[in-house]
């Protein structure tokens, strides 16, 4: 309960002289200060990391009142802002300094070093695989009736999940992932690091971030839809032409056969006299052969004589 208070009491002074202090702070000609209304990390330092439960019930406070100030302030400034922190933390790393050409793994560094990123603002994208909706807490103070929660996975991340809970999304993805679609690409995300949350994977639990956004950015790329529709054009053309072609050969193919059975069959007309088959066949005379005459026995003579 003390904790509870004390967090309570931090975010309404800071509520009031926060935008009084980083708006001394930062030089106005710096193209990535952060916007007057940014949080302090100091405002984070009660949440626990780590731990069974999710967002405890002394951190709801501080939960929504997060999530409230993310809704009434501008995204362009939330993203400013966690440019200007993206570069603070480029100053603070050797290799990256020293190779501005170079893009600092996020993700990577933020799983790494979540003490250095907790309650900064931090932009993130990459593809979501998990998105759903559910009412907000009935007791927050705010007005806040739904939260959307998506389950990010960025280029360094591999397998690792960031955990998003923001207050809008793209109409489109008002009622989850699309119809048929079980991931979404080029999804970017502006938010405060909460905390480091513990969840419930198939083999063992494991650790995500958990961010606060105002917002899921969701960019299909217009450029690949229609550079799949040339695509498909262009292989639909293809087999057209295939087919036509070999429609083409066969046809030919069926008149070289038949000119060559033409000049086959006159070639052999030409061989043929057809006078001579029509000509009667001549009549051959039988031999005549003399018929043997029977004669009737003689006696034998007598040599007598007589």
């Amino acid at each position: 309960m003390l904790s509870y208070i004390r967090i309570l009491g931090a975010t309404l002074c800071l509520a009031v002289t926060a935008p009084l202090t980083v708006s001394a702070d930062e030089p106005q000609s710096d193209p990535f200060r952060p916007f007057p209304d940014q949080l302090a990390p100091s405002l984070f330092n009660e949440v626990k990391d780590k731990v069974f439960g999710g967002v405890m019930d002394d951190e709801k406070a501080l939960y929504y009142y997060v999530l409230k100030h993310l809704r009434e302030t501008s995204l362009k400034d939330q993203k400013q802002a966690a440019e200007f922190n993206l570069q603070q933390r480029r100053s603070e790393l050797k290799s990256f300094r020293d190779h501005p050409e170079k893009e600092i793994p996020v993700f990577l560094d933020l799983f790494k070093n979540s003490d250095r990123y907790k309650g900064r603002l931090v932009t993130l994208t990459g593809r979501v695989r998990k998105l759903i909706h559910y009412p907000a807490a009935d007791d927050n103070q705010y007005g806040i009736k739904t939260l959307y929660e998506a389950w990010l996975f960025t280029d360094d991340s591999q397998q690792n999940p960031t955990v998003v809970i923001c207050t809008e999304v793209p109409p489109a993805l008002k009622n989850g992932l699309p119809e048929g679609t079980d991931v979404i690409d080029h999804v970017t995300v502006t938010g405060y690091l909460f905390k480091m949350y513990v969840y419930n994977a198939q083999d063992t639990s494991r650790v995500a971030p958990l961010i606060l956004a105002k917002q899921l950015e969701w960019n299909p790329r217009t450029v690949d839809e229609r550079g799949s529709r040339l695509f498909s054009q262009i292989l639909a053309g293809t087999l057209v032409i295939l087919i036509a072609g070999i429609a083409i050969a066969m046809w030919k193919t069926s008149q070289r056969d038949k000119r060559f059975r033409e000049r086959r069959l006159q070639k052999t007309q030409d061989q043929v006299d057809f006078n001579q088959l029509e000509k009667p066949a001549e009549k051959t005379q039988p031999e005549n052969k003399t018929p043997e005459t029977k004669t009737s026995e003689s006696k034998p003579q007598d040599d007598s004589g007589t």
